[in-house]
């Protein structure tokens, strides 16, 4: 903890970069003195409130995505109710040096009362005071109660106090081209990866070379790795890596369903050259119509939206609960949660204005609007049941549904450190190399690594209170 600290610090720099970056950040995101005055004064010509003691709130963030929605939302909550509630809210989108800048403004005092964090690992901005809890803010336990049965124990709370909550998700499913299933004879999409399996050798028998069953990328090892092997295989054991009941790895699990993957491969069911193509390159091809089947990430949505405008054409697509290797032990699909904002130290000098506009941006409408206007997936499942009937691209209705997932727990892979290569590369070489792989022995041996550097890390000191719940249940019921 002491060491990432301390490289925060280190990028602070002499205090003549200091002044030079926070004038920067000032000269294009107004102080609270000079946007407190302005603000003060709409205040007393809109409508003669002068006793109205006017603050500004703060609010930086680098995602740029939400601000078609927030920028109506905060002009007329600056106009309105902010002017009553003696609130103007200052909304910064930075680029690509937000974090440095964050930092550098964290460590100068100059930080906004609201911030996006950028990472996942919170106790250094916690532990240095960078970070408030919501729970000690006015309204905090009661805006907590909303998300009380989603808040994650390692990512949004910490010694039993929250810092954000659950904002969006990030979803798995199967997608499938409906057309080439029909074309073989199939009505219905595959339940179990032996269906898939079928399905997909059929399936590129059937086209002789234009389309092929199934499709993988393994450029992208660490994304690929994750997302479209381990994580997709949580529905048929019950993890994607990492079992909370026992407190150990077990990627052995995912024996059987990278078996099957391999199957595929030798049966020439897999569209070829996945060794060297990353998400877009296979999405491009799924798109076309040359692959029928594949797991999927939320973001694929807008993926495939953008290859078939491109294209001028699109194909029937079905979206499914990943499939699983046996149908009377299934399991919930992968799901992981990000959050938004947290709160910054500047906001104990108004606390509860800053809890008050930190309600806004996760309020229902902020939310719904998101969702509605297909700008992110929102995690709350309240807030996804008043979704539309339909969205303009396909998928966003299946993928933005996450009764059947669970929202992942915080596994303990970023306090070890591990000898050789990580899983995400072991499971990518697997399914790279030859079809005859021994991939028992190969999964055996990541296993071994990890509880190696695992048990190394507890008798350091790792609190594995966090990684440790014997109740933890993914079963689809």
């Amino acid at each position: 903890m002491k060491s990432m600290l301390a490289k925060a610090h280190i990028r602070v720099g002499p205090a003549c970069l200091i002044f030079a970056l926070l004038m920067g950040i000032l000269s294009g995101c107004t102080g609270n003195s000079d946007s407190n005055t302005a603000a003060k004064e709409s205040a007393d010509d809109s409508n003669g409130s002068a006793n109205t003691t006017m603050e500004t709130v703060r609010v930086w963030t680098n995602d740029g995505s939400y601000k078609p929605i927030m920028d109506p939302i905060i002009e007329e909550y600056n106009k309105g109710e902010g002017i009553k509630d003696g609130i103007h809210i200052e909304y910064k989108v930075f680029g690509s040096d937000y974090n440095d800048v964050l930092k550098i403004a964290l460590a100068a005092g100059q930080a906004p009362e609201l911030y996006k964090f950028v990472g996942t690992v919170k106790e250094p901005f916690i532990s240095s005071g960078w970070m408030l809890p919501i729970d000690e803010l006015p309204g905090g336990p009661e805006f907590l109660s909303t998300y009380k049965d989603i808040l994650i124990n390692g990512y949004t709370t910490f010694g039993g106090k929250s810092y954000s909550v659950p904002y969006k998700v990030l979803s798995t499913k199967f997608m499938y081209n409906k057309d080439l299933l029909k074309k073989s004879g199939f009505d219905a999409p595959p339940a179990t990866w032996d269906d898939v399996a079928a399905y997909a050798k059929k399936i590129t028998n059937d086209n002789k070379g234009n389309a092929y069953g199934y499709g993988v990328h393994l450029k992208d090892s660490a994304s690929s790795g994750k997302w479209y092997f381990a994580a997709q295989f949580a529905s048929s054991v019950g993890h994607m890596g990492y079992d909370f009941t026992k407190g150990k790895f077990a990627f052995s699990d995912f024996t059987q369903n990278i078996q099957k993957i391999l199957q595929m491969k030798a049966d020439g069911s897999i569209f070829p050259g996945g060794e060297g193509m990353d998400n877009d390159a296979l999405m491009a091809q799924f798109a076309a119509g040359r692959i029928a089947m594949l797991p999927g990430v939320n973001w694929d949505v807008s993926t495939l939206d953008k290859f078939w405008k491109e294209i001028g054409s699109r194909f029937d697509l079905g979206v499914i609960d990943t499939p699983v290797m046996d149908p009377a032990n299934k399991y919930k699909n992968y799901a992981q949660i990000a959050d938004a904002l947290c709160i910054g130290p500047s906001a104990q000098e108004m606390p509860e204005k800053a809890m008050k506009v930190y309600a806004l941006f996760h309020s229902n409408k902020v939310l719904e609007d998101i969702q509605n206007n297909e700008v992110d997936f929102i995690a709350r499942q309240d807030i996804q049941a008043k979704a539309p009937a339909s969205f303009k691209k396909a998928g966003t209705a299946e993928f933005g549904n996450t009764s059947n997932s669970y929202l992942a727990l915080t596994p303990p892979d970023g306090g070890i450190t591990v000898e050789g290569q990580p899983y995400q590369n072991t499971i990518v070489n697997l399914i790279a190399g030859p079809a005859n792989a021994d991939v028992a022995a190969a999964l055996g041996d990541l296993d071994k690594r990890y509880n190696s550097a695992l048990d190394k890390a507890v008798s350091g000191g790792m609190d594995m209170s966090l990684y440790v719940n014997e109740n933890w249940d993914t079963r689809s019921k």
